[in-house]
């Protein structure tokens, strides 16, 4: 039996993603856990939700069944776990293009990495300091802001 927490776990014994960790459960987006795979989770930190303006949070968190904010929470999963070391660009759960870049320093789109290889039992968590968003038009995927 494995002594590591779970992704869920993972998250949610990390105080600075306490609002990520809400948000997944809430939306049900966590539920992408649940087939027997290993994943790897940008978890936007609790500065990074405060960065958002309060009508588009606010607007994802009433929205009847969170159908959007899961959406949104599923891009920041990648099939598969992998380290920061070797991270490279590639498409999330949702089917979109997550862009990596290692330029003064490894960045998820434009965000920053805060922490990283939070091994769990079945994937790992690396923290990131703004919500990933993916792009409606072409180009780099951009941050929710």
């Amino acid at each position: 039996m494995s002594e590591k927490l779970d992704l869920i776990e993972t998250i949610a014994s990390h105080d600075n993603f306490s609002m990520f960790s809400r948000v997944m459960g809430t939306s049900g987006a966590n539920e992408v856990f649940g087939k027997g795979e290993s994943f790897t989770v940008f978890a936007p930190t609790n500065d990074a939700f405060a960065k958002l303006p309060d009508d588009k949070l606010n607007a994802l968190l009433n929205e009847d069944k969170q159908i959007q904010l899961k959406a949104l929470l599923s891009y920041h999963i990648l099939p598969g776990k992998v380290m920061a070391a070797s991270l490279k660009s590639t498409k999330s759960v949702t089917g979109q293009e997550v862009v990596v870049t290692d330029i003064n320093g490894i960045k998820i789109n434009s965000s920053s990495l805060q922490a990283r290889n939070l091994e769990a039992s079945n994937g790992v968590v690396h923290g990131i300091d703004k919500v990933l968003a993916p792009s409606t038009h072409y180009g780099a995927p951009k941050p929710l802001m």
